[in-house]
């Protein structure tokens, strides 16, 4: 990996620690992994990463949601050290 990919990925993460949410597309994971087809690979060097951000934080491991959006080009990533449901806070 490209070292100005390296820091894009790194920014990502951080985005995704500080705001809760971050977006990823299809194209960045092929580029910056230089694949041609998605596998494991880019995803296990992600959570590696992430868990590397939250050891550097001390905050225990939470594994971010992923949603596929605009119809599958991007993936979504969300996080909350605290997560709770609308339903619940609207009760």
């Amino acid at each position: 990996m490209l070292k100005r990919h390296v820091d894009q990925v790194w920014s990502r993460l951080d985005q995704l620690y500080a705001t809760g949410t971050t977006v990823i597309t299809r194209g960045e994971i092929y580029n910056w992994f230089a694949i041609q087809r998605i596998s494991k690979t880019p995803w296990r060097d992600l959570r590696e990463r992430w868990q590397e951000l939250l050891d550097e934080k001390g905050v225990q491991y939470t594994d971010p949601l992923i949603a596929e959006v605009d119809n599958g080009a991007s993936f979504a990533f969300f996080f909350s050290p605290k997560p709770d449901k609308l339903s619940k806070l609207a009760e």
